[in-house]
């Protein structure tokens, strides 16, 4: 396979962004985000009706795009400094591309590799002096199928904010007028942005997620519904009588790797396992859920070395007291001044802990994020995926769980080292669960 770049070129808003709108502020978890591009790919067969006319196709997403960008003004603009982003409309990247292959062909057994030719941009790592804040790229397969590939800059969004600027694309592309006004500042009101961070505050985040960052490979996993619904009989207890499928996803992926870490090294090492937390519904009065920015909240559990193995339903329990550890007073807490001293306590600790080498498991769950509505006026993707294999991509054990076009499956897209990954691949109870990297069904 092969792509052919079309034009690359920068869209900017339809309509020029007021002077008073120019100074857009970042909260205090838009700055400890890293800068870097997160990644993802929508995939939609050729709708006769619709995609009959390529060219056609290809303008009207531009100009829907550049429409959309009216209303997220943020994005078009450009990073100012630590505290700000000055929406200057100077755009975002945009590419356009034809690749020789049909949809189906690539789909049968998805090149996870591949899938970074369909981003314009290099993901998943450290971008400290990045220009555009998102980079898009259309291509079009020979059969008139359609991939969206895109990189946004983690420093202004997370995964729910991505979510509703796609959603927000789709439905201009389709016609659709909303005039709800977006929440573009609650985030900062609530969490200021301050004008000087500790510098171990500041890396930590970074630490995290960059830690040894090495040639990690990326694998892709299904687990279908009838495997959740299994490992959810598993998991059940009398405390947690119905564990919830990416409680109980995240617990057995666990699991697993600290065994196969085991295998390894031959020691049972305390771990830390993170899961990124939408805060948006735990604010008290909640958030819209498209409300702009990193509203999200590092949640963190330990499992300590024992001589016994932990149980599912043991390992289920850690996962569920890292959910329940955020609730509206938490967040209550975390504002204002007093708010900025606790949130520095928690992460002094927790890089504190980083310092004695625990392995760390991070998770981020983008289940029922709506990813799947994401639809520009010939239908829903039939798969949305992620990305491939990039040296110095992120660190060891990333974990990305998203459900399947279907909804009662879930997808595991799993970054770690070759060694790990080679048992956890071997490893017959896993297989039991899940099937690598299964084609993806047009229909």
């Amino acid at each position: 396979m092969e792509i052919k770049i079309l034009s690359r070129e920068t869209v900017k808003p339809s309509t020029p962004t007021p002077h008073y709108l120019r100074n857009f502020k970042l909260s205090v978890f838009d700055q400890l985000a890293p800068p870097f591009y997160v990644p993802i790919t929508f995939f939609y067969p050729n709708n006769a009706d619709l995609l009959n006319n390529t060219a056609q196709t290809l303008a009207h997403l531009k100009k829907s795009l550049s429409q959309t960008l009216t209303r997220y003004y943020p994005l078009a603009g450009r990073i100012k400094d630590s505290v700000s982003v000055d929406c200057n409309d100077k755009g975002v990247s945009y590419t356009e591309a034809l690749v020789n292959c049909k949809l189906s062909s690539f789909l049968r057994q998805p090149d996870l590799n591949f899938l970074n030719n369909f981003i314009s941009c290099q993901s998943n790592c450290l971008q400290d002096h990045a220009e555009y804040l998102v980079a898009l790229q259309v291509t079009v397969f020979e059969c008139g199928g359609i991939v969206i590939g895109s990189g946004i800059l983690h420093k202004l969004c997370d995964g729910m904010t991505m979510s509703a600027f796609f959603n927000c694309w789709g439905e201009t592309a389709r016609g659709l007028d909303k005039v709800v006004k977006l929440d573009l500042t609650t985030g900062s009101i609530l969490f200021p942005a301050r004008d000087s961070l500790p510098p171990k505050i500041s890396s930590f985040i970074t630490d995290l997620i960059f830690q040894e960052t090495t040639q990690c490979l990326m694998r892709r996993f299904v687990f279908g519904p009838q495997a959740i619904a299994a490992l959810k009989a598993k998991a059940t207890s009398t405390d947690i009588p119905n564990p919830s499928r990416v409680e109980v996803l995240t617990a057995f992926i666990c699991k697993l790797m600290v065994a196969a870490a085991k295998t390894l090294t031959g020691i049972t090492s305390t771990s830390m396992v993170t899961h990124a937390i939408d805060m948006r519904r735990r604010i008290k009065p909640p958030l819209p859920r498209d409300s702009f920015g990193n509203l999200i909240w590092l949640g963190v559990g330990f499992c300590s070395p024992s001589e016994k193995e932990l149980e599912l339903h043991e390992l289920v329990e850690i996962i569920r007291d890292i959910f329940r550890s955020l609730d509206s007073n938490d967040i209550g807490a975390l504002q204002g001044n007093e708010g900025f001293a606790l949130l520095t306590e928690i992460i002094k600790e927790g890089g504190n802990v980083r310092a004695q080498k625990v392995n760390t498991y991070k998770f981020t769950s983008w289940c029922n994020m709506g990813f799947y509505d994401v639809d520009f006026g010939w239908g829903k993707p039939v798969w949305v995926g992620y990305m491939g294999d990039i040296l110095g991509t992120r660190g060891k054990r990333e974990i990305v769980l998203l459900e399947t076009r279907s909804g009662d499956g879930v997808e595991v897209w799993f970054v770690s080292d070759e060694l790990e990954l080679a048992i956890l691949e071997n490893d017959p109870e896993f297989l039991a669960y899940v099937s690598s990297n299964p084609y993806v069904p047009l229909h």
